[in-house]
């Protein structure tokens, strides 16, 4: 059960100086600290300055939170770029590979070509070779002749002469 007493303004202003006039008193009796303007403007300084500050530490978490973000974003990203460039430099690799195979095949051919015209050049080098042989065979047969034949001259020679020296001693021992 309640009871509800209406008091009138006079009665609450009656009561509220009652009050003030004793409050010293009452709180002696009570063992409440009694407090200076001073000191409840530093206790609600205080209390701005801890609101503040929790103010403060959230605004730091949420960045903290942001950058974080942020830098996972950018993690991506360079994930997603080194990936591409992995892929860039494999593909590229893949190119030189392939040029430098065609690059190796070219030479090859090439290398074939100089043994097939190494081959061609020696055959015909030496069919050349005893193109010469078959002449200076044929050049040594003819200086053989020729020799052969030179050497029956002056045998023909000199024994033609021996035989007109002969004859004309013979004449001049016989005329006289």
């Amino acid at each position: 059960m309640s009871v509800v007493m209406e008091f009138t303004k006079e009665q609450l202003e009656q009561i509220g100086s009652y009050i003030e006039s004793n409050f010293d008193r009452f709180g002696a009796k009570s063992n409440v600290v009694q407090l200076r303007p001073y000191d409840i403007q530093l206790i609600e300084r205080m209390t701005r300055i801890e609101e503040e500050l929790r103010s403060q530490r959230e605004i730091i978490l949420k960045q903290n939170e942001t950058m974080q973000s942020g830098f996972a974003q950018m993690d991506k990203h360079f994930e997603l770029m080194q990936k591409q460039t992995d892929s860039r430099f494999e593909s590229m690799q893949k190119q030189m590979d392939e040029r430098f195979a065609a690059v190796d095949k070219r030479f090859d051919d090439v290398n074939k070509r100089f043994e097939m015209i190494q081959k061609s050049m020696d055959t015909r080098f030496e069919m050349m070779q005893k193109n010469m042989d078959n002449r200076f065979e044929q050049v040594d047969k003819r200086f053989d002749d020729v020799n052969k034949k030179f050497t029956m001259m002056m045998w023909m020679t000199s024994a033609g002469f021996t035989i007109i020296a002969t004859v004309i001693t013979l004449l001049t021992i016989f005329a006289r």
